[in-house]
């Protein structure tokens, strides 16, 4: 069966945004990681900033188109938010602008729960 994505999908698998991460011990770097490899999903994302606003961010996935895409999606929307704002995005925003297929959109709800836990470990490392 040939999965359709959509434009925005394939965009971000051709061109990921934000893929990669920081050296171990970069300052002001937290991580928040979702799923693992025994799955088949898992998704990396490490948040720069500080007690008021996420400056940058990158990803490493191991997944589907899908799951890729989610992760540059975020690590391309996130810098310049405030926590709070960062904190306020959902899986459907993700869904939405990805137009994800309906058997896909785990993979932003993956997103989502690899952004709360960096932002959690932003909070502890650098209190707001």
């Amino acid at each position: 069966m040939t999965r359709a994505y959509s434009d925005a999908v394939l965009d971000h698998v051709r061109s990921p945004r934000g893929a990669g991460g920081w050296p171990a011990g970069t300052p002001e770097v937290v991580v928040g990681e979702a799923g693992d490899e025994a799955s088949g999903r898992l998704l990396r994302l490490e948040l720069r900033g500080d007690a008021r606003v996420v400056r940058e961010a990158r990803f490493r996935a191991f997944g589907c188109a899908a799951t890729l895409a989610c992760g540059s999606h975020l690590a391309e929307r996130l810098p310049g938010l405030t926590r709070e704002a960062a904190r306020g995005l959902a899986a459907d925003e993700i869904s939405r602008a990805l137009a994800l297929p309906e058997d896909r959109r785990a993979a932003a709800s993956l997103a989502i729960e690899a952004l709360r836990r960096a932002l959690d470990s932003l909070a502890e490392v650098v209190p707001g």
